[in-house]
């Protein structure tokens, strides 16, 4: 025997019907991900949208849907804030920036 016998690898390829149900597995798994992305992105923007009238159009605590908006994002490789690679800290508020803090300005008109 030869060393080339030694080193041959053999391809077993599966049946047609199974790489179908493969692909259609994926593209059903991709649907779901896509659904759960859109279904969260979309509780999100309306939990924080108001009516003319200053009612909210969904009340309520949007951190669990943030966190799976998160978890959806990060099933397709994204993430939803990029972290500072120095320090690892996202808000831009290091011990050695801190000595510049922003200024405040006011949304609200004072009464005269």
């Amino acid at each position: 025997m030869s060393a080339n016998n030694s080193n041959t690898t053999i391809k077993i390829q599966k049946p047609k019907e199974e790489k179908d149900h493969d692909v259609l597995r994926e593209r059903l798994e991709d649907l779901v991900k896509v659904t759960v992305l859109v279904w969260s992105a979309a509780l999100l923007t309306f939990s924080y949208v108001r009516l003319p009238d200053g009612k909210r159009i969904l009340e309520f605590d949007p951190t669990f849907i943030a966190s799976v908006f998160s978890g959806a994002l990060a099933s397709f490789g994204m993430a939803t804030a990029a972290k500072n690679k120095a320090n690892g800290n996202t808000n831009g508020n290091s011990p050695n920036n801190q000595s510049n803090p922003p200024a405040v300005v006011s949304a609200i008109e004072p009464k005269k």
